[in-house]
């Protein structure tokens, strides 16, 4: 019998079928870890893998992978292998370890395959306001709120630090003295410390400059978004993988270390086409050979060189001219975690946004510019209304986000009420579940920097004066 061959997706798999080769794995794949190895060898065995690198595309056997490496595609699948034969199951267990699309072979004439919805995947959440669920959630959220608002002042200072690490390696590189110990070194305290998600609330909180902290708060963020990922997936996120993302966070924009400090510390904004221009966008270049030269992982070297490419390569702002396929699915994350940084972020030439008016930003260019599958991952864990926005209530009190809401009820986060409907700023906060409130929900998004003016940092002094008893 005559055989075709097409593409289907994990939950479209039927018995008869043949897998010849996975053309679409989960976000667990975009930097191999041991887990990944252990799974891919044991059940790939004689198949390849194809990696992205900034040689192009090249494959090598199943069994020689490496930690770090960016796996694009599983080929070559032998038809003799358990994995190969779609059999009652498979379909479930595949989709378990973050196997998404695949080319099969099928006898003609067998007839379409019928799609069916994928099984174990829970139905969608139904949480209800006031709910026996919600109040069971609220207790798990108001804990992690407790620790989440004990580790703030840690992580200001391990933002300050980080920001003038950055700025050292920057320097030295000026010199030709590349190293990433010291950011390395910053990156395992972040990681002992659990600052990670304080300081990722502070980068909406204090402006920061267009080069070094960016660096940092994009780090963060970045890492932040990455691990929540993989723990959807079903995946423990270890260490190795929050320190993979920080440490490729933090040397993205390593390349500016030669772009002429004129330049890049300028008040001017610059026209697209000058000469100031043209040198500032070489970063992207500078940095993929630096990076190579410093034997970096080939992921955190695509981070460095492909961070500006768009989905349409035609924009201005997409840069240097490559196919987007080139781009790594965690480069493609950090694309739209280094645009909402610099939209949060201050700029000598503009002002910054406030994060809940970014994410509304982030959504008006769905479909140009990002991987729509990983900016809907973005923006439902960051939220709507971000950790550390403020917000206006429904009843006219402001308060501070310090937990996200579900995505069925995106207006019901937990906040801590910081001023009264009067204007009165208040000295003792009390944490309020929306979730336990069927009365209340955030209204508006409030311009933190200009409700509070006094100084620069009044509404991030605000922030860290909130405890919860």
């Amino acid at each position: 019998m005559a055989q075709s061959s097409r593409t289907v997706k994990v939950d479209a798999l039927q018995p008869g079928m043949t897998i010849e080769e996975v053309t679409e794995l989960s976000f667990d794949y975009a930097s191999l870890d041991e887990d990944n190895l252990k799974f891919l060898k044991s059940t790939f065995k004689g198949a390849a893998g194809v990696l992205v690198g900034e040689n192009g595309t090249r494959t090598v056997p199943v069994e020689e992978l490496k930690a770090f490496d960016p796996l694009q595609r599983i080929t070559d699948v032998p038809p003799s292998l358990k994995a190969a034969k779609v059999v009652p199951g498979l379909a479930e267990f595949l989709e378990r370890n973050g196997l998404l699309v695949f080319k099969v072979i099928e006898a003609q004439g067998a007839g379409p395959a019928v799609r069916t919805e994928p099984k174990g995947v829970p139905a969608p959440d139904q949480l209800a306001v006031g709910s026996a669920e919600a109040k069971k959630r609220h207790e798990i959220k108001r804990e992690e709120v407790k620790q989440f608002l004990d580790t703030v002042a840690t992580a200001a200072q391990s933002r300050d630090q980080s920001t003038t690490i950055v700025e050292e390696m920057l320097d030295s590189g000026r010199t030709g003295q590349f190293s990433s110990k010291g950011v390395e070194s910053m990156v395992d305290e972040i990681i002992k410390q659990g600052a990670a998600p304080a300081m990722k609330a502070i980068a909406g909180l204090r402006a920061s400059d267009q080069t070094y902290a960016h660096c940092t708060d994009m780090s963060v963020i970045l890492e932040e978004v990455y691990v929540e990922i993989l723990q959807r997936s079903g995946k423990t996120p270890s260490d190795v993988n929050r320190r993979f993302a920080l440490v490729s966070g933090f040397l993205h924009d390593i390349g500016k270390s030669e772009v002429p400090k004129d330049i890049l510390d300028s008040r001017e904004r610059f026209a697209p086409d000058s000469q100031e221009m043209i040198i500032m966008r070489n970063h992207t270049t500078y940095g993929a050979r630096i990076l190579t030269e410093m034997g970096m992982p080939e992921v955190t070297i695509n981070m460095a060189h492909y961070h500006h490419v768009k989905k349409d390569s035609t924009l201005l702002s997409s840069y240097p001219d490559v196919d987007y396929g080139n781009v790594l699915t965690l480069t493609r994350l950090a694309s739209i975690t280094d645009v909402y940084q610099a939209l949060i972020g201050r700029r000598r030439y503009k002002k910054n946004w406030v994060p809940g008016k970014a994410v509304e930003y982030l959504l008006s260019l769905k479909g140009s510019e990002f991987d729509e599958r990983m900016l809907d991952n973005f923006i439902e864990i960051i939220g709507r209304y971000p950790v550390g926005s403020l917000v206006r209530l429904s009843n006219d009190d402001l308060a501070f986000v310090l937990s996200i809401a579900p995505k069925e009820h995106q207006d019901r986060p937990v906040v801590a009420v910081v001023e009264n409907a009067a204007g009165e700023l208040l000295t003792s906060h009390s944490l309020l579940d929306l979730m336990l409130e069927p009365d209340l929900r955030v209204g508006e998004v409030v311009n933190h920097y200009e409700h509070y003016n006094e100084s620069e940092d009044q509404a991030y002094r605000i922030f860290a004066s909130i405890r919860v008893s």
